[in-house]
C-alpha cells in the first residue's frame, strides 16, 4: 500500500466521522448554537480536513516530481566557466603597461659602520644624519694612547728578535774565539804541570809519600787531563758557530715580532674610522666622548649607518595571480609619491625565490637607475612611497650595462686615507729578513 492509498483511506474515515455527528438546530446560525457549545465540533473537522488536504497535495507534488526525474550527468551539473584569457604578458606589447603596483625604496648598500677589532673613546667625531662622505673620508677617531704603545713595544721586540738572528747568522766573533784558544792553551800548560808532578810522586814510590799526597797529585793530573779535553771541544764549537736549529729557531721569533708588529700598526689605524663606500649618513649611534666596542654589550657597537643612496631597488609585493606578468629584465618606470613630475628609469632585478603564502605575495626587486647628475638622497630617499609601472619589453643584459654606465655617478678623487704614511705619521721601516742572503 503506497502513500496514495493510505490518504484516500484517512479521507474515507473523516467523512464518516462527520455523518455520524448528530447536528441540532441546523436552522440555527453557526455563530450561536444550541447549549452554546455546538459548533466547536465544526470548527476541528474544518481545520482537520485543511490539514490532511495540505499534507497530501505536498506529497503528490514530490511523488511526480520524482517520476519524470532523469538521470542527469554529475559532471553536467556543474557550472563551467569561460577560460579566462592568459594572465602572463606574452601577449602584450613592449610599450604597453602589463603592471602597476606601489612599493618602497630600500638601498642596496647599507653598511653599519664600527671599529674594526678596537675599543675605546671617540675624540673626533664627524658624522651627522644626511651628511655625504666619500669613501676613504675620516668619519671618526677613537683614543690612540694605548695602541701607539702597543707598537712601540711590538717595535721593539722586532729589534731585539733581528738583532738575536743577526748574532746567531755572523757566528763567533774573533775576540770569543781567540779567548778559547787562550782557554785551551792554558788547559795544556795545567796540565803538563800536573802530569810532571804525579810523575815524580811516581818515582818516588809511595814509601815516600803519604797516601795523602799520592792521591792529591794523582787527582790533579786526571782533572787537567779533563780540562783540556773540555776546552779542546769548547773551541771547536765556537769555530763552527751556532747550530742550524737555533738560527731557525731565532728567524721564527722574529718573524713572530714581525707579524706583531704588523698587527700593532693595523690596530692603530684602525682607530682612524673611515667611510668604506661613497653614501649618506643615515643614522648617528654615537658621539664624542662615547665609549666603543665593536664586540661587548652594554656600550655602544658602531657609529652610525651609511648607505649609497645611487644604489636603490624598489621593494614590490605582487599579487601571485599577477606573478606571471613579471619577468627578469623587464622594463620599469619609477615614480615616487612625492616627485610625481620625476620619472625614474628601472628593470626587474630578481624575484625572490619564495612566497608569503599568509598574504598570498612574491617579493620583487626592481633596480633603480639614477639620473647621472642627480646627487645622493637629493630626491628619493629609503623607505618612501613610489608607484612602479612594468612594461610588456625587457632590456638585454648589453643594454642593461649600457644604461648603467651612461648614468654612473662621475668618480671624484678619495681623500687619502689615514693610514697613508706621512711626515707626522710614518710608518715604522720594517728590518730586512735578515736570512736574505
Amino acid at each position: 500500500m503506497n502513500n496514495l492509498e493510505i490518504e484516500n483511506n484517512r479521507r474515507t474515515l473523516l467523512a464518516e466521522k462527520v455523518k455520524e455527528l448528530s447536528l441540532t438546530n441546523t436552522g440555527q446560525k453557526l455563530g450561536a448554537p444550541k447549549g452554546g457549545t455546538s459548533w466547536l465540533p465544526w470548527i476541528l473537522c474544518i481545520l482537520l480536513a485543511f490539514g490532511w488536504a495540505g499534507f497530501g497535495v505536498k506529497w503528490y507534488r514530490g511523488e511526480a516530481s520524482k517520476k519524470f526525474e532523469t538521470p542527469v550527468n554529475p559532471s553536467a551539473s556543474k557550472p563551467t566557466s569561460r577560460p579566462s584569457e592568459s594572465s602572463d604578458n606574452t601577449n602584450i606589447s613592449a610599450n604597453e603597461i602589463a603592471l602597476e603596483v606601489k612599493g618602497y625604496l630600500i638601498p642596496t648598500k647599507q653598511l653599519s659602520v664600527s671599529p674594526i677589532d678596537v675599543a675605546g673613546r671617540v675624540t673626533i667625531l664627524n658624522i651627522e644624519e644626511g651628511k655625504s662622505f666619500k669613501k676613504g673620508d675620516i668619519l671618526a677617531e677613537i683614543d690612540q694612547t694605548p695602541y701607539l704603545a702597543m707598537v712601540a713595544e711590538a717595535k721593539a721586540a722586532l729589534q731585539a728578535a733581528e738583532a738575536r738572528v743577526a748574532e746567531l747568522r755572523n757566528g763567533s766573533r774573533k775576540e770569543e774565539i781567540e779567548q778559547a784558544e787562550a782557554e785551551y792553551r792554558d788547559a795544556l800548560v795545567t796540565l803538563e804541570q800536573y802530569k810532571n808532578e804525579w810523575l815524580r810522586y811516581e818515582g818516588i814510590g809511595k814509601t815516600g809519600l803519604t797516601t795523602k799526597e799520592y792521591e792529591t797529585a794523582e787527582a790533579n793530573y786526571k782533572s787537567a787531563l779533563q780540562r783540556v779535553e773540555a776546552r779542546k771541544k769548547n773551541l771547536q764549537l765556537i769555530r763552527e758557530g751556532p747550530r742550524k736549529e737555533r738560527i731557525d729557531e731565532a728567524v721564527a721569533n722574529y718573524e713572530v715580532a714581525k707579524a706583531r708588529l704588523a698587527q700593532a700598526r693595523w690596530k692603530l689605524d684602525n682607530c682612524t674610522i673611515v667611510s668604506p663606500v661613497n653614501g649618506v649618513i643615515l643614522t648617528k649611534s654615537a658621539e664624542v666622548g662615547s665609549l666603543i666596542n665593536p664586540v661587548v654589550g652594554g656600550v655602544s657597537t658602531s657609529l652610525c649607518n651609511i648607505a649609497d643612496l645611487r644604489q636603490m631597488e624598489v621593494e614590490l609585493d605582487v599579487q601571485q595571480r599577477d606573478i606571471s606578468k613579471v619577468q627578469l629584465l623587464q622594463k620599469c618606470r619609477i615614480k615616487a609619491d612625492a616627485y610625481p613630475d620625476r620619472i625614474y628609469e628601472g628593470y626587474v632585478e630578481r624575484v625572490m625565490p619564495i612566497a608569503n603564502r599568509s598574504k598570498e605575495i612574491v617579493s620583487v626587486r626592481v633596480k633603480v637607475i639614477f639620473k647621472k647628475d642627480e646627487p645622493q638622497g637629493k630626491y628619493l630617499k629609503p623607505e618612501m612611497s613610489v608607484t612602479v609601472t612594468l612594461y610588456g619589453g625587457k632590456y638585454t643584459e648589453q643594454e642593461v650595462n649600457k644604461l648603467l654606465e651612461q648614468n654612473a655617478e662621475e668618480p671624484s678623487p678619495m681623500t687619502p686615507s689615514p693610514t697613508t704614511p706621512s711626515p707626522t705619521n710614518p710608518s715604522p721601516k720594517m728590518p730586512e729578513n735578515p736570512m736574505k742572503d
